[in-house]
């Protein structure tokens, strides 16, 4: 192989893992301000420098709003970050109806939102589409973490 090709070889592959390894960060670091291991703050910081920005990457930071709603006392602020995480979840699915990852985001907002917030009536249109193609999944984190969540972490 010519040095050239060689240094190439090296620089898309090094590019292309380290995307992977951003977004297995990034769903750690949501996993973890789910369960409090980690602080909001930290996670955002996670976000910000995380130098990928594909769909998945923007469908976390969606998620901030929602984990933003749930952490503030004010609950004017509340529904005003709720609704600002719904609108950008919405609107990257529209735009991306068939990415897996977006719509398990939405089903996990969808499960543990409260009734009078009128956000679950997607919850088995997502429950279905993710069982339905689950094992054509090639993503094995993220399909061990789905599978995690449907056995147990959906109450």
């Amino acid at each position: 192989m010519k040095p050239f090709h060689f240094i190439l070889f090296l620089v898309l592959f090094s590019q292309n893992s380290f995307a992977n390894t951003s977004l297995k960060t990034v769903r750690d670091h949501y996993f973890k301000v789910n369960t409090e291991e980690i602080s909001l703050d930290e996670f955002e910081v996670i976000l910000d420098d995380t130098k990928s920005n594909s769909i998945e990457i923007e469908g976390y930071k969606t998620m901030l709003w929602f984990l933003k709603a749930r952490d503030y006392f004010n609950p004017i602020n509340k529904l005003e970050a709720f609704n600002k995480g719904k609108k950008l979840l919405e609107d990257l699915l529209i735009n991306y109806p068939n990415n897996f990852e977006l719509r398990f985001l939405r089903l996990t907002i969808q499960d543990h939102s409260p009734a009078f917030l009128g956000y679950n009536n997607q919850v088995k249109q997502d429950e279905s589409f993710i069982l339905t193609q689950l094992s054509s999944l090639k993503d094995s984190d993220l399909k061990q973490r789905i599978s995690l969540y449907l056995k147990g972490g959906r109450s």
